[in-house]
């Protein structure tokens, strides 16, 4: 076999019709399916309020497709309003007199998808009710006391109001302690 038999393309011809691997009808489902993904993926973002009628109705009408893919998740927590975030600041004492000061979630937590895991969990801390928020309270002083090898642990929710545009304007940061608005919720031996 010569070098110019071994590098020639296949001189056969190609069945009519065929113009790559699979029947026609499954590139062309696939194809339809693609569109269908993407547009899905562009609609569901695009719905979040201020949001045509045109849009919303297209969002609706995608809405099985989505909640079984799970791909409208999380669009509507960010926009168009964000509120304020809660945080936990605790002050841990230790049997020797140390204090340790914190707060979760603490910007040096990683991997970050621990940290979007504390966020969540100190966000849906404002929302505990009333009959179980003390329970709810020890069990994270319990995990702080545990992880400072703390005797006692103060716990303060913190509310990180979102700064005026007017604020930032005139050079006041997003992490201003102003910002912050503190509720002492007790100390746990």
């Amino acid at each position: 076999m010569s070098v110019d038999d071994a590098c020639a393309t296949d001189a056969r011809p190609a069945a009519e019709g065929a113009s790559g691997p699979g029947p026609r009808w499954v590139r062309r489902a696939v194809s339809l399916w693609l569109l269908l993904h993407l547009f899905a993926i562009v609609i569901a973002p695009a719905s979040v309020a201020p949001a045509s009628d045109v849009v919303l109705g297209a969002c609706r009408l995608m809405q099985p497709y989505l909640g079984a893919l799970y791909l409208d998740h999380g669009y509507h927590f960010f926009a168009p309003e964000p509120a304020e975030s809660t945080l936990l600041a605790y002050e841990a004492q230790r049997a020797d007199g140390t204090v340790v000061r914190g707060r979760i979630p603490d910007h040096s937590t990683h991997p970050r998808l621990l940290y979007h895991r504390y966020f969540m969990l100190t966000e849906h801390m404002s929302e505990a009710p009333e009959e179980v928020a003390d329970l709810w309270y020890a069990s994270y002083a319990e995990h702080i006391a545990r992880d400072q090898g703390a005797t006692r642990v103060r716990l303060i929710q913190q509310t990180h109001n979102l700064s005026t545009m007017e604020r930032v304007r005139e050079g006041g940061r997003l992490d201003d302690p102003e910002g912050y608005e503190d509720e002492d919720l007790g100390v746990f031996p």
